[in-house]
């Protein structure tokens, strides 16, 4: 059980690597074409729902009621 969870470690820690890379040669302008313009979709979706999440946590600890608040939005 052990040797399973280190390769789900060690191919989390490639895809991370790869797509640290991939953002990285994206900002240099390496990349070009479709994969540029998907990097850049991936990059902007994954900073929305940091964005998202941070805001949704501001607003929870802001309130008096955090469950009933978050349950009652539309």
């Amino acid at each position: 059980m052990k040797w399973l969870f280190r390769i789900i470690g060690i191919v989390v820690v490639v895809i991370v690597l790869a797509c640290a890379l991939l953002c990285f040669m994206n900002e240099k302008g390496i990349l070009k074409g479709p994969i540029a313009e998907w990097v850049t979709n991936v990059t902007n979706d994954v900073l929305h729902i940091f964005g998202a999440t941070k805001e949704m946590v501001n607003d929870m600890c802001s309130s008096d009621n955090p469950v009933t608040d978050s349950i009652n939005i539309p």
